[in-house]
């Protein structure tokens, strides 16, 4: 068969993979070296598909029981802070969590305390479960100033409560995961039976790009195929929302 033949067919494939298929989930973002810039402008287009880059529940929840630890151990609030943002810096600078401990250890450095450090820190946050979660630990955090009860065992309670949202979210991750799989093997059956038919020798290409109805056909096909790409995806995003 021609190299002819076989081009529009492979550009079709193409296409829909990177067009159809769901983005994947955003993990932590870590540090990248300057010299990388392929994998810099990856990152970039990654963040163009997800503005958003959001830690994981299991991130929060480990930091929160990291200060709680800190404040058993007898370390202060300030202490407790700086030490969390040393840790952050050196194994995850570009890391939401570390601008966080960043600006509540200077917050608390200049003598403005913990709650306006968190509240600072949430006035700059995109990600909306990471904003929630530092007002309630700011309120800890007044609450605690204002009646005196211990710091850590308030701190420890939420990071309960986070730790139970990680193990929800792990769950929903876990039930969500036939469902993309099942939205990918559906997008992916019409270009493999088109591909299949173009083996056998049947010239599917040739009607599909021939004009007329064929064309037709094939415009309509892919319009109805990204409707229910997206409509699938919705869908499936809309399960982690609730």
């Amino acid at each position: 068969m021609s190299l002819l033949a076989w081009a529009p067919a492979a550009a079709l494939s193409v296409a829909a993979i990177l067009v159809l298929l769901p983005p994947a989930d955003a993990g932590p973002r870590r540090p990248v070296p300057r010299t990388f810039t392929l994998r810099r402008a990856a990152g970039s287009l990654l963040r163009m598909r997800k503005a958003v880059a959001e830690p994981q529940p299991e991130e929060t929840a480990a930091l929160l029981r990291q200060y709680a630890a800190l404040l058993q151990s007898g370390r202060s609030e300030a202490q407790a802070w700086a030490d969390l943002a040393a840790h952050w810096r050196r194994t995850a600078p570009e890391h939401p969590l570390s601008s966080v401990c960043s600006t509540v250890a200077a917050s608390l450095h200049t003598g403005l305390g913990a709650a306006e450090g968190l509240r600072r820190a949430a006035s700059h946050c995109d990600a909306a479960a990471l904003r929630t979660l530092l007002h309630r630990l700011a309120g800890v955090a007044r609450l605690s100033e204002r009646t005196g009860a211990p710091l850590s065992r308030l701190v420890e309670q939420l990071a309960r409560s986070a730790e139970d949202r990680a193990e929800l979210s792990a769950q929903v991750r876990t039930a969500v995961a036939g469902p993309k799989l099942t939205q990918q093997i559906l997008t992916l059956l019409p270009i493999g039976g088109v591909m299949l038919g173009q083996i056998m020798g049947a010239s599917p290409l040739a009607a599909l790009l021939g004009g007329g109805w064929g064309t037709l056909c094939l415009t309509a096909g892919l319009a109805l195929l990204a409707a229910g790409g997206f409509w699938s995806a919705r869908m499936i995003a809309a399960v982690g929302d609730e």
